[in-house]
């Protein structure tokens, strides 16, 4: 044997000779990288799963291919006709105002959204009871004009089905609760319970005026011969580059929730790399003392002829292989808990996030704890 050579082959064979015995002395180390690289993972798994089905339900999230808004004027001349030119449009108007009882002995701040009748050009409003929103938010014979109520507002003032809620000028017949709202996620941070009414409700009102403090937002569904969302929005900013507008494809229909959900997997992911730097003390004191535990056998390595190469080379092996042990089990781990907490995320999101392995986070993970178990083991 050659001192100025390592027979990587041999020192595997006498590695895994080694370890016949059993990872007896290797439980700390095991625990200390599983328990990282199963966080790390699983953080990651999560991540990735709620914008694989905020990417997936797009479309649905958005109401739209397309949208555009603009804070506190509404779109007209040119700019409405180039937006109703891309294809069928649904506008909306939100804005926040304060809601009341007819008796006056109660009153609640309420996030308004008034629609047009093509609302929602994709998804589904649903409501309890269940009817169609053009129904719902229709004018009766007595002249109140429907409305659907979140349930928190409904409990919080005491309505019910054919009740009467006063908004500015109108009187406004409860038609139900609304259970669901297709782009409610794409709406962002809402500073109130939301109430739906119709666009003619709202200007009945009589909320809607000048320095009013109102979102216009308006939907597109493009035709099937149209372009990619993101090229008619490209197009649209250069065509009207003075408009005022933001201009959101379904592709990322919820910015503000991906990039929350980002910042919390980074967030995450630090504390999973610490625990596993953590971790890294009791990964060393396992390897010292296991090697002080081999020291016979390392002496009868030497008497037989092997370099100091060699030695490090089988211990080396034995160690990464152990390591290799711990980072699966953080895997399989690391894997079957986003399983368990995507139904209970889908329900609080409202979004369907598909249950699957994500290859990119298991990797990322299972490369933060070999790169740990090798810093802390090597010396």
């Amino acid at each position: 044997m050659q001192a100025n050579r390592i027979d990587l082959s041999l020192a595997l064979k006498f590695a895994l000779r080694e370890m016949r015995g059993g990872l007896s002395g290797f439980y700390i180390f095991l625990s200390c990288i599983a328990l990282g690289v199963a966080a790390i993972a699983a953080v990651n798994s999560v991540s990735d799963a709620v914008n694989a089905g905020i990417a997936e339900r797009g479309r649905e999230i958005l109401a739209a291919d397309i949208r555009f808004e603009r804070d506190n004027e509404a779109l007209v001349g040119d700019e409405l006709a180039y937006v109703e030119g891309l294809g069928t449009m649904s506008q909306s108007v939100t804005m926040r105002s304060m809601t009341r009882l007819p008796d006056g002995s109660d009153q609640s701040l309420a996030e308004v959204k008034a629609v047009d009748g093509l609302y929602p050009l994709y998804g589904t409003v649903i409501s309890d009871p269940a009817m169609p929103l053009d129904a719902a938010l229709s004018r009766n014979d007595d002249g109140r004009f429907g409305v659907l109520v979140a349930p928190l507002l409904a409990e919080r003032l005491g309505l019910a089905a054919g009740d009467t809620l006063l908004l500015g000028n109108a009187e406004l017949r409860v038609s139900g609760t609304l259970e669901q709202e297709p782009d409610s996620l794409s709406e962002g941070f809402a500073f109130a319970p939301r109430i739906l009414i119709s666009r003619d409700a709202l200007e009945a009102s009589g909320l809607v005026q000048l320095g009013s403090l109102a979102e216009y937002a308006y939907r597109v569904r493009l035709p099937a011969s149209a372009p990619d969302p993101n090229a008619v929005k490209t197009a649209a900013e250069e065509a009207l580059p003075d408009a005022g507008w933001s201009v959101r494809v379904s592709d990322r229909a919820a910015p503000a929730l991906s990039e929350n959900v980002d910042r919390l997997s980074e967030f995450l992911t630090l504390v999973g790399l610490a625990t596993l730097i953590t971790g890294g003390v009791g990964i060393a004191n396992a390897v010292s003392a296991y090697l002080e535990s081999r020291r016979r056998a390392i002496a009868a390595f030497k008497c037989l002829g092997a370099p100091a190469s060699m030695v490090v080379a089988i211990y080396f092996l034995q160690i990464m292989l152990v390591a290799l042990i711990g980072i699966l089990a953080g895997l399989v781990f690391g894997a079957i808990i986003p399983l368990i907490a995507l139904p209970l995320l889908s329900s609080l999101l409202e979004i369907a996030i598909p249950a699957a392995v994500f290859p990119l986070a298991l990797l990322i993970a299972a490369l933060f704890g070999l790169l740990t178990a090798i810093a802390f083991a090597i010396l």
